[in-house]
């Protein structure tokens, strides 16, 4: 089964200098039939202004994924961890029993836009743990790559949680395949373009801000539809 999430649907919220863009419920959004996907209990797209961001608020037992699209986005917490976050690069923090941590835009003259994606680990209680990762647009480039997944080392998740995260940016007229196996389900958003999923379910189009939610086996085909310039999306594998 397919599910398409437009853009439109999604709630927008702008405060202080913060636009919001939630797929799930999420703060102040309710809604019942929107509260999840698998282990994926939010997708928000932020944009902030320069010198805006979130002050520090406590979180646990979640790992939040941060991915940026444009600009720099400076991330601490109060387990001393501070970095700079570029396009290109890929945090997750395990916040574990509990972690104050806070994203901001430091920038004086220009936005940041990033995806935050937060997800329920396996086992409550860990310690809070850091991982980082760094991909280039040329690995990307008509490419399924896995920018995050279990496992050691660079671009390692935490080990509590079954998940692959894929970024791939699409030529139009370039074709990709993708097998989803049976008992997984697969998250894909687009960031920028326009793409074409074709599977035994139909022929899908979407476009940025949309989002597929695949369920079941799926014999997956992407390809590239914009009529200017690439497509750029991100694809999270997931039981």
């Amino acid at each position: 089964m397919i599910k398409i999430m437009t853009a439109a649907e999604r709630h927008t919220t702008h405060k202080d200098g913060i636009h919001s863009e939630f797929s799930f419920s999420f703060g102040d959004y309710t809604d019942p039939h929107n509260e999840h996907f698998g282990s994926l209990l939010a997708h928000n797209e932020y944009v902030l202004k320069p010198k805006e961001g979130f002050d520090r608020r406590f979180h646990h037992d979640l790992v939040i994924v941060h991915l940026v699209l444009e600009g720099t986005l400076t991330y601490e917490d109060d387990t001393g961890k501070e970095m700079e976050l570029t396009p290109g690069s890929i945090h997750v923090v395990n916040t574990g029993s509990g972690v104050y941590h806070a994203e901001k835009n430091d920038s004086s003259y220009e936005d940041v836009r990033y995806l935050e994606m937060w997800f329920l680990p396996a086992e409550p209680n860990l310690e809070t743990s850091h991982h980082q990762g760094d991909f280039t647009k040329e690995q990307q480039l008509n490419q399924v790559l896995p920018i995050m997944g279990p496992g050691h080392g660079e671009r390692s998740l935490p080990e509590s949680l079954d998940v692959v995260m894929y970024s791939t940016i699409l030529e139009t007229g370039q074709e990709l395949t993708y097998s989803l196996a049976e008992g997984r389900r697969m998250h894909l958003y687009v960031i920028s373009g326009q793409v074409e999923i074709s599977s035994e379910d139909g022929m899908f189009d979407i476009t940025a801000g949309d989002a597929a939610r695949i369920q079941r086996r799926h014999e997956l085909t992407f390809r590239g539809n914009s009529s200017e310039g690439n497509s750029e999306v991100v694809m999270i594998d997931m039981p």
